[in-house]
């Protein structure tokens, strides 16, 4: 199968590196440093190349370097035999620039899903603990990575969600209600609403059997896992439910029933997993989340996305860390990027398993390859 391919990453003024540029000719690439020392703040470029945005953070002008006024990220790539140059360049108070082969885009959303990745990091157990909004935002970004159709459904329904509540805060302000004001925008509502739904419920049918097969991989088949999508719509129709809430949307000013009130329920063994679950095991429950989520975004787009896996150890033990690079192999993963803090560990398993892979040194906003490694 092809695979996405990060052949080279050049870097100014971007979170802690002035000025950097590399180049890779391994499908295993390791990043090795102390914490602090920058190594995902690679990663982060990466995903900024992908979704047009940072992982971590939501204002772009918080990841220029300190002192300067923009920065701007370079990378080039291959899908299957074809060649891409993307860069995105920031500048304070401006609009942020993305260009293909030159070429500036439009609209941002336009890129989405030509660069297919997942990133797994210490920051996802927010998917375990965070409200509703985080899981949703999960099952979004895989859809819209394969669905150009989705995306434009999703933005449509929040321009729509957010017209109506607006709607309702001038109903309240002026102390009237008018059922033929309204009835256009639950109309339009309704109908955006009930394809997001099927096409969620599609996406969880495909997703739920990889995701178990996953974590069975990672725990040795030790531990049952489950996950189940969470719609007001599964039992009843928007249209019904808008009705028979309107009293209540009228009186807190705003919507409270459809899709933007999913959810996701994560538990193992029958007990939930943000209660009872450790640690370890809520860790194992978020990569078997994150590999499913590459797995399916395979089937669906036909080559191998960038994988990127940072801080592996991360409250994984070693075994659970070797079942993973086990999955990865076994399954002819594409290019993977990962971060440790200790400058052996992960070498040292890449050479027992026989993976091919490059280690790269990182200190202080400063990269140098040290070895590649054939095995």
């Amino acid at each position: 199968m092809q695979s996405v391919l990060l052949e080279r990453l050049v870097l100014y003024n971007f979170k802690n590196y002035e000025e950097a540029e590399l180049s890779f000719a391994s499908s295993v690439v390791c990043f090795l440093g102390n914490n602090g020392s920058g190594k995902t703040n690679l990663l982060d470029a990466i995903h900024y190349l992908s979704f047009t945005k940072s992982f971590f953070n939501q204002a772009d002008s918080q990841n220029i370097t300190s002192g300067h006024e923009q920065c701007s990220i370079s990378g080039e790539f291959t899908r299957g035999e074809l060649p891409e140059h993307i860069t995105c360049a920031i500048r304070k108070n401006q609009r942020k620039v993305l260009k293909r082969n030159f070429k500036e885009y439009d609209k941002l959303s336009e890129h989405i899903g030509l660069l297919p990745s997942v990133i797994v990091t210490p920051y996802d157990i927010e998917l375990i603990w965070e409200g509703s909004e985080e899981r949703r935002r999960f099952i979004d970004s895989t859809i819209s990575q394969y669905s150009k159709s989705y995306l434009d459904h999703l933005v449509q329904y929040n321009h729509v969600l957010l017209q109506r509540n607006n709607l309702l805060k001038s109903f309240s302000m002026r102390g009237g209600y008018s059922t033929e004001v309204m009835e256009p925008w639950d109309f339009k509502l309704c109908e955006i609403g009930q394809y997001i739904h099927a096409q969620r419920t599609s996406f969880m049918e495909e997703f739920i059997p990889l995701f178990r097969e996953v974590y069975s991989v990672i725990s040795s088949g030790k531990e049952v896992p489950d996950l189940v999508y969470e719609s007001e719509l599964n039992e009843r129709k928007l249209d019904e439910l808008l009705k028979a809430s309107i009293e209540k949307d009228r009186a807190l000013e705003r919507t409270t029933c459809g899709i933007h009130k999913d959810d996701l329920d994560f538990s193992l063994n029958t007990f939930s997993l943000k209660k009872y679950a450790s640690q370890g095991q809520q860790k194992s429950f978020l990569f078997a989340l994150k590999l499913a989520q590459y797995a399916l975004l395979r089937n669906h787009v036909g080559s191998n996305p960038i994988l990127m896996l940072d801080d592996l150890f991360d409250k994984v033990d070693e075994q659970r860390v070797r079942q993973i690079l086990h999955w990865l192999k076994d399954n002819n993963v594409g290019q993977v990027f990962i971060t440790d803090t200790h400058t052996e560990r992960i070498p040292h398993l890449l050479q027992s398993m026989h993976l091919k892979h490059e280690v790269w040194q990182v200190s202080d906003g400063k990269v140098y390859k040290e070895s590649e490694v054939l095995s």
